[in-house]
């Protein structure tokens, strides 16, 4: 095959171009800090800029007054950084002390007690719940969550440039098995105390609901990928060591999943913008290096998403559409999760420093 000079030419300018464009890697995500407001100062905000984040994202919640946001959203704003509101959703204190009976359950299998030996099985007629947990899937709690943003976004300085949701599936140790990841079933075989509303779409249409009052705001939700195959017990993974995570049962290989894809996949159907990942290490319990945990654990839940998407016909889901949410509450993991988001391609880096918090304990309740 011959080649003319300005052809030779344009071949060499890609040679020389494509280690270049190799080397450089997927472009930098944006990075965002998540704080209480107590914490936004004028230091702290200055210190935040120097440190290469582009955002804030602040918490909303029902302690902090509409003036004590006030200096803190003015302080962002005036350093030229965009800033954002975070609401916790599904685990809350004061709904779950109000009302009991919307909280999660903790499903049939019992395999939770052994994280919780002193706790008195449950007794005929109750059942055992995931206290501090009111998800959105029970009709009675998606209305009050609404009703609560409601009054939250009533309180938030303006200029904010989105809203993000965190915690919009079922508890954890949905299943019973005592893996805090466990968060596709409702109330598995056990007597529902509060309304289920049926089908895998719950979060997106409580998205979409949140959507009608913001208006032209970003709308993020925060999703946890579910139990991993290092949590299911040796017997029932060809032998491999096992974290324990998820005691004697092995739906991690069957129900689990095809839920998680399920749901999933119904919120990127109501969905026009990029989707969190909530993957801080420590509060998931994910700490011990020879399964991938520590601030890497960002990768294994990206894997953990596209392998269950592909598996079940799916497709592998745009990096960049991804938000992950790591830990800051240590430097160096902080700086290493940082990195590791950015290798990843993600199209952000939200960067907790304050402890989100996805524990819960065995509450007993009546049945009726």
């Amino acid at each position: 095959m011959h080649f003319g000079r300005n052809e030779l030419l344009a071949w060499v300018a890609v040679l020389i171009a494509a280690p270049a464009a190799r080397a450089q890697g997927p472009p930098a995500p944006i990075e965002i800090v998540l704080v209480d407001a107590k914490a936004a100062t004028s230091a702290a905000v200055a210190e935040w800029k120097k440190e290469g984040f582009k955002g804030v994202a602040i918490v909303l919640d029902d302690q902090t007054s509409e003036a004590d946001y006030r200096e803190p959203i003015r302080r962002v704003s005036e350093a030229g950084l965009d800033h954002y509101y975070w609401i916790e959703v599904g685990r809350n204190p004061t709904m779950a002390t109000k009302n009991p009976r919307w909280m999660a359950a903790l499903g049939a299998h019992q395999d939770w007690q052994t994280r919780f030996p002193k706790f008195p099985e449950p007794s005929v007629g109750e059942v055992a719940k995931a206290f501090l947990w009111v998800p959105i899937v029970y009709q009675e709690a998606f209305d009050a969550h609404l009703a609560r943003i409601d009054q939250l976004l009533k309180r938030a300085p303006g200029g904010w440039r989105g809203l993000l949701l965190n915690d919009l599936q079922g508890g954890p140790s949905s299943c019973g098995c005592g893996n805090i990841q466990c968060r596709w079933a409702v109330d598995y075989y056990m007597p529902p105390t509060a309304t289920k509303i049926a089908g895998d779409d719950v979060a997106a249409r409580f998205v979409s609901e949140v959507r009608k009052r913001v208006g032209d705001k970003s709308v993020i939700p925060i999703w946890t990928t579910e139990c991993e195959d290092v949590d299911l017990p040796s017997d029932k993974h060809d032998g491999l060591p096992s974290t324990g995570l998820c005691g004697t049962v092995g739906c991690g290989k069957s129900a689990c999943p095809e839920a998680f894809a399920n749901q999933w996949s119904a919120l990127q159907q109501a969905q026009n913008g990029p989707t969190g990942l909530l993957t801080v290490h420590a509060s998931l319990q994910r700490t011990r290096p020879e399964f991938g945990g520590g601030p890497g654990w960002l990768t294994n839940s990206i894997g953990y998403l596209n392998r269950t998407l592909l598996a079940r016909g799916g497709k592998a889901f745009p990096s960049r559409q991804l938000w992950a949410v790591v830990d800051g509450t240590q430097k160096a993991e902080e700086a290493a999760a940082r990195k590791i988001g950015a290798a990843a391609g993600v199209g952000a880096v939200i960067v907790a420093r304050v402890k989100i918090d996805q524990s819960y304990e065995p509450k007993a309740i009546r049945t009726n």
